[in-house]
Order: C-alpha cells, then sequence, then structure tokens
C-alpha cells in the first residue's frame, strides 16, 4: 500500500463548497482519483477556517493551522509516508514552510505538484508575491518528484533554477470533472438568433480581457443577438475604464460561479475564450483549469497562441487566434455566420475530451508510483 500524507486542508479535498478558485479545484480532484485506486491511501487533517476578517479570525486560524501542523509532523515521524505539497498553495503558510523543512530533514520522499510560480504574482497579480525566488529555487530542488503542467513551463522552471537533469518529473496538465460529461453527453447543437460567449477566470492584466470587450463591443453593433458573460472577480491591472464598460453594458453579464456550479453556467454558451497573452512567458506556458474544462463542454473554443496550448486543438475543436481584437472579432464573426462550424468543432472536441479528464491524469502518477 502507497501511503501519502497531502499537506493541504483535508476540507479542501473532502468538499469544494463554495470555493470559487481553480487551485482548489486541481487539488480536490486530482487527489480524490488518485484515493480511487486501491494501492493508494491518502491522509489528510481537515480543519474549518473562519473566514479572512478581523483580528480574532487571524488568531484563531492561525492556531488551527499550528495545531494541523503538529499533527501533521506526528503523522510523518509515525509513519513515513510519501509527502504531497501543492505548490503554491501549501507553502504559503510558515505552519507548512516548517513541515516541509522537516520533511527534507527526514529524507521523506516528497511529490510538489506545481500550480503555479511567482512569477504569477508578477503576471497577473501586485507583483508581490507570498514566497520569492530562494525559497522557489529551495522548494524545487528538494523534491522527490515534481508534477509539472506541461512540458514548457517545465522546460523553462529547469532552466531557470538550474535544475538536475535526473529530476523526475511526471506531466500533469490541468482536467476537467467528469459532472461535464454527464452535463453535456452530446455535441453542441447551434441555435438561431442566439450567440453567447463566455470567458471564465480572474479579470485582471494579461489575460485579453481588453481585447475581448473590444472585439465583441465591435460584433455587438452587427449583431444584436451576441451576449459576453465573465465569470470571474476583478483583479490588478484592469482599467477603470474597461470596468466601467463591463459594468453598465447591455450586453456584458459578470458574476462569480462557485467551482462546483461552473457546469451547469456553462449550459446556454455557444462560445468559450481563451485569449491570455502569449508575449508574457507565464502565460504562455500556463495550463489553466477553464481550458480543459471548456473541452468537457463539447463546446466551440477560441483560444490565443499560448505554446503550452497549441498541441492540445492539434486534431480541431480549438480556433486558435493572435492577441489582438481584430483577429478575436473576425474569428468569432466567422462562427457566428457559421453554425455548421461551430458544430464540426464540438465533434472534433467530444473525440479528444476522454484523454483529459481528472481520472486520465490521476493514472499519471498512478503509474509512477507502480514503477517503483
Amino acid at each position: 500500500m502507497i501511503k501519502i500524507f497531502a499537506v493541504v486542508n483535508g476540507e479542501v479535498i473532502a468538499d469544494l463548497g463554495e470555493n470559487t478558485t481553480p487551485t482548489y479545484t486541481r487539488i480536490h480532484f486530482l487527489i480524490n482519483e488518485l484515493k480511487n485506486f486501491k494501492d493508494i491511501d491518502v491522509v489528510s487533517i481537515r480543519y474549518h477556517l473562519l473566514p479572512k476578517g478581523g483580528l480574532m479570525s487571524t488568531v484563531y486560524n492561525n492556531v488551527l493551522k499550528t495545531a494541523a501542523a503538529l499533527r501533521s509532523a506526528l503523522l510523518l515521524i509515525l509513519y513515513r509516508p510519501w509527502v504531497y505539497f501543492a505548490y503554491p498553495h501549501s507553502l504559503t503558510n510558515v505552519q507548512n514552510r516548517a513541515l516541509f523543512r522537516l520533511c527534507s530533514m527526514m529524507d521523506l520522499k516528497i511529490m510538489l505538484d506545481i500550480h503555479d510560480t511567482i512569477e504569477q504574482a508578477q503576471v497577473i497579480g501586485t507583483g508581490r508575491p507570498i514566497l520569492n525566488w530562494n525559497l522557489e529555487s529551495y522548494y524545487f530542488r528538494n523534491t522527490t518528484i515534481i508534477l509539472a503542467l506541461n512540458n514548457p513551463m517545465w522546460n523553462y522552471l529547469k532552466d531557470k533554477y538550474q535544475l538536475s537533469k535526473d529530476k523526475r518529473v511526471i506531466i500533469v496538465p490541468n482536467a476537467y470533472d467528469e459532472s461535464f460529461c454527464e452535463l453535456y453527453p452530446n455535441a453542441y447543437k447551434s441555435i438561431k438568433n442566439r450567440f453567447n460567449i463566455c470567458y471564465v477566470g480572474g479579470l485582471t492584466k494579461n489575460r485579453g480581457i481588453e481585447i475581448l470587450v473590444s472585439a465583441c463591443q465591435d460584433l455587438h453593433k452587427k449583431y444584436p443577438c451576441l451576449k459576453l458573460f465573465l465569470f470571474g472577480s476583478y483583479g490588478e491591472g484592469l482599467t477603470t475604464g474597461i470596468k466601467e464598460v463591463i459594468e453598465h453594458s447591455c450586453f456584458i453579464e459578470r458574476k462569480l460561479i462557485p467551482r462546483k456550479d461552473l457546469p451547469a453556467a456553462l449550459n446556454e454558451m455557444d462560445l468559450l475564450v481563451m485569449p491570455y497573452d502569449p508575449r508574457e512567458s507565464y502565460m504562455n506556458f500556463s495550463s489553466p483549469t477553464k481550458f480543459f474544462e471548456y473541452i468537457g463542454t463539447g463546446k466551440p473554443i477560441l483560444c490565443t497562441k499560448c505554446e503550452s496550448l497549441l498541441e492540445v486543438g492539434k486534431d480541431g475543436g480549438i480556433l486558435y487566434i493572435d492577441f489582438n481584437a481584430k483577429d478575436l472579432a473576425e474569428k468569432a464573426e466567422m462562427l457566428i455566420l457559421n453554425p455548421e462550424i461551430r458544430e464540426k468543432m464540438s465533434l472534433d472536441l467530444i473525440k479528444i475530451r476522454p484523454h483529459h479528464t481528472w481520472k486520465e491524469r490521476a493514472k499519471k502518477v498512478h503509474k509512477f508510483f507502480e514503477s517503483q
């Protein structure tokens, strides 16, 4: 029996609840799929944190995190399991950073699941990451096995931190859960006089929100049936002008959707977009959860030419565009005028989507353990 101790709050593994972050989605589904293998036993400590707010909630939450870390340390010492850390999520608090040091000192086998890097804060955030370059390098170097999102990102990180060529890595992209197939068992069918475009995720700089809104403004003048749905909250970098356009537009709707409700929320969409700026290396090497959830619906996808995502659509189903409003508008208009192309794209996606479930991702990790 392979024993894995997950250094994450067990509540995330048990239930996504009202969480809106894709980080929790990856942890929840990947760990639960691993638990489904009869020869893998995954353990975590579950504790309920208060919503962030005043001093009392901060103190209370830190007490719980410290208690959980102490219990975790005891289990690690007693049973010496494999230890799973989600990066950077698991290591954003001092208690879990101490646990990583303990694991390293005890020479325990560490599995580091890299979701993001500190570059994320610079590219789509405030520019003030919780961790720093030295810590990131330390964590990447002192692991037994790394789960990386894709080859371009892994090659970039390996060169950046001069990691050993012998460092073991499993390429585990993000994925979608099987509830998408249950909701969308058949290929997409167009509906006359309806064209709903949807983007899922944070509304920040370098995510192409500006070019998406601009293109849809132009298209809406010609095609009044067009609507744009933005399922995400505002972050860093969007101008006040763009926010005002979004909030006061007659054809744009923005709202925050809990991750558990996302599959159903995409039901009436006709085109799903992923307009990241590939000129930013972090975005070019990204593997957004939403991209694979789009695939899970079987609905047509419009995506910028991010290196890490080009291979996925090589057999059709995904229309790749240049990073500018003009090309986005032209490609979207082509799909508006040719519903049969949309339906053909959907058929292509239905063929490839079985390869992009969390179950398939977990099989790759399980295969590694079988080889040990």
